[in-house]
């Protein structure tokens, strides 16, 4: 449920502009009362919960600073706080950093299992995250909760070639003193099995041992851009470009192709994706008359706004406060797994949809053309 309106971070001096960043013009509102009204008679609320899963060096938020004042820096800048004013149910998750997938998705597993014991839920991954929640579904197979769908932004479904020349290049003898030293970073922890396991043959081993799950819808979005060359990208963007084509800089556009489709989002970085969104690069690029239209915060609306209506049958111009069966049985017992007709939870009343991007299709064949911003 969205926050009430006292002290919520949308409200708070200075912020409103920072969301205004990241929604697309038609967004946009004069005040932030209006923008939030507007948002919810606009796009669809998913009855399911929502869980965010991040990549290798990920985070949920970190603390910077003096204790006594730290700077609380999140990891999906300002996507929660706008979703939430949306009414949907969000979780944002953690797991060790650079960890291997199967280690990521037991402690996930945990995660949403003390959050939402007994429910049904909507996976989100970016990059890294994206394995682990196909790992989650196909491998750890959740009695205690429900997977409905499986949504990877930038996933490297194949592997990424900057990860296997990044290992040649450091040497995997040199790999634990890496691990180490970014145990000290705050967004360090985890074995370093992640270097390993994002390389092309190793992803092939992994795709032949996760295999999709029947009643697990299965969506994803891939990203390209051309760095400039003071962009931190622009090294990786190279080296993966020789070998997998178009990339966001770590990940190739190929290789981000699970499931269904959605399209390929234009001058968009792998950082770009979780909201971190450099405000320099986006007005230089307007100033030359190539603007960037990917806007964050209205990409995961549209994203949530699809499953609403495409996994959980929602329509436009749907009103209705009927009950919708969430729960069910994971007692252990020989009824485990099945839905529980005698626990129903209250859906607040749902918005029409925008969801106008069925361009994508069940082959792992991207679309003729690509999608500027992907949410128009």
């Amino acid at each position: 449920m969205a926050p009430s309106a006292v002290g919520r971070w949308w409200f708070q001096d200075g912020n409103k502009e920072v969301v205004d960043g990241m929604l697309k013009d038609e967004d946009k509102a004069p005040t932030v009362a209006q923008e939030a009204e507007s948002i919810r008679k606009k796009y669809l609320t998913p009855k399911l919960p929502l869980v965010f899963c991040h990549g290798l060096l990920g985070f949920d938020s970190v603390s910077l600073g003096a204790s006594f004042a730290p700077l609380q820096i999140t990891h999906w800048r300002g996507i929660k706080e706008v979703m939430e004013e949306n009414g949907i149910d969000i979780l944002i998750t953690k797991v060790p950093a650079t960890s291997g997938v199967e280690e990521r998705a037991k402690v996930l597993e945990e995660t949403i299992a003390s959050t939402y014991p007994g429910r049904e839920i909507h996976l989100i991954g970016h990059s890294m995250g994206g394995l682990d929640c196909r790992y989650l579904a196909s491998r750890i197979q959740p009695t205690n909760f429900k997977i409905r769908s499986v949504t990877t932004i930038a996933t490297p479904h194949r592997g990424s070639y900057f990860a296997d020349y990044f290992l040649e290049t450091i040497g995997k003898t040199n790999l634990p003193s890496l691990v180490a030293f970014l145990d000290y970073l705050p967004n360090g922890g985890g074995d370093g099995k992640a270097f390993e396991g994002l390389t092309r043959e190793a992803m092939k081993k992994f795709n032949d041992e996760v295999p999709d799950v029947e009643g697990v819808e299965y969506f994803s979005w891939g990203a390209s851009c051309q760095p400039s060359l003071v962009d931190p990208f622009k090294w990786p963007y190279g080296v993966i470009l020789d070998k997998e084509g178009p990339n966001d800089g770590l990940v190739s556009v190929s290789s981000a192709q699970w499931g269904k489709y959605l399209g390929t989002l234009e001058e968009v970085n792998h950082l770009d994706l979780v909201g971190w969104i450099n405000t320099a690069r986006y007005k230089w690029a307007e100033l030359f008359g190539k603007a960037i239209n990917f806007k964050p915060a209205s990409f995961y609306l549209e994203i949530a706004s699809r499953l609403a209506e495409e996994v959980e049958g929602l329509k436009k111009d749907d009103e209705s406060d009927g009950e919708h069966e969430l729960l069910f049985s994971s007692s252990g017992d020989e009824n485990e797994g099945q839905i529980s007709p005698a626990t129903k939870v209250k859906n607040r009343k749902q918005r029409p949809s925008t969801c106008h991007n069925d361009t994508g299709d069940k082959s792992p064949t991207p679309p003729s053309g690509t999608l500027g911003g992907g949410v128009d």
